[in-house]
């Protein structure tokens, strides 16, 4: 295909596109509102994903001993975890630590004061454990509860940090199974609509196009343009697709900025890091349906 004949294959899908505009605008507005969907969803996976990953990365198993417990005990059992390839850090904390991180964290200076007067310190002495993999926080948690250490393991913050992962985890499969379904939906109506488009648009120029078959045109040449005209769709639908998510994430940002101003600038990072990957997402979505509904239409029309 020369440099002539392409340059004829353009104009005239362009020619199409600009004829066709109203049906053009019906198609470029249903695939932006399938690009913003999808590209928020996206977005929105990302950000659970991340602060999923954040939150995991925080997670930690506490062992709270018994009083009755010897420090040798404690000792032989600390060194025990610090050696499991599967174990990061474990760090002791005694009584004394204990209460000066609840007498930080309590806000009533009322109950802090009796606590300061109580002969025996109430909190018992621990140590926090970090893995390198939150998933492998089940396991430690059930060779801490083993009969071995019964007699002096008072009790195992696990639970709480299960119910959290798992309902992160469930929030996040929630989210993807919604997205994916949305996103599919607007796929099919976007398809459904170009379909339509291209085919009335080859409707209103059966005459030509049949005068272009008489004459020795090829079944590439009579399909180009209508490919040019769905690629056109898809180009069109991304910046648009692209320009309403910038405005959308101005607009946003004053309500982030109510939060601080490392939220805004977390923010900012994320957006900005996700942004070329958006983009090339909807460009690759706009052009694969643009072209692959075209291609089908006309495929359909000539009986290729």
């Amino acid at each position: 295909m020369n440099r002539v004949t392409v340059s004829r294959i353009t104009k005239l899908g362009i020619v199409n596109f600009w004829r066709n505009r109203w049906l053009s605008v019906a198609s470029i507005l249903i695939m932006t509102m399938t690009m913003l969907i999808i590209s928020l969803f996206v977005m929105m996976a990302l950000g659970i994903n991340k602060t999923t990953d954040k939150i995991k990365s925080k997670m930690d198993i506490t062992v709270y001993f018994k009083d009755s417990a010897t420090t040798d005990e404690i000792s032989n059992l600390q060194q025990v975890l610090a050696s499991r390839s599967d174990v990061s850090q474990v760090k002791y904390v005694s009584k004394e630590e204990a209460f000066q991180i609840w007498e930080e964290t309590q806000k009533n200076e009322r109950v802090k004061e009796i606590a300061r007067k109580m002969e025996q310190n109430p909190f018992p002495r621990s140590l926090a454990i970090k893995t390198n993999n939150p998933e492998n926080l089940s396991q430690i948690a059930y060779y801490l509860a083993s009969k071995q250490y019964e007699s002096i393991v008072h009790k195992i913050s696990y639970e709480d940090n299960k119910t959290i992962i798992d309902r992160l985890l469930s929030l996040t499969a929630f989210t993807n199974k919604v997205g994916w379904l949305f996103s599919g939906i607007f796929i099919i109506i976007s398809i459904i609509v170009i379909l339509n488009t291209i085919r009335l648009a080859i409707y209103s120029r059966k005459e030509e196009v049949e005068i272009m078959r008489l004459v020795g045109a090829s079944n590439s040449f009579i399909r180009m343009p209508f490919v040019v005209e769905g690629t056109l769709y898809g180009i069109s639908a991304c910046f648009f697709a692209m320009l309403l998510l910038w405005i959308g994430y101005l607009a946003i940002t004053p309500l982030i900025g109510q939060l601080g101003t490392s939220a805004v600038l977390e923010a900012k990072i994320f957006f900005m890091s996700h942004l070329l990957l958006i983009f090339l997402l909807q460009f690759f979505i706009g052009i694969t349906v643009g072209i692959g509904a075209s291609l089908f239409s006309i495929r359909k029309y000539l009986q290729i």
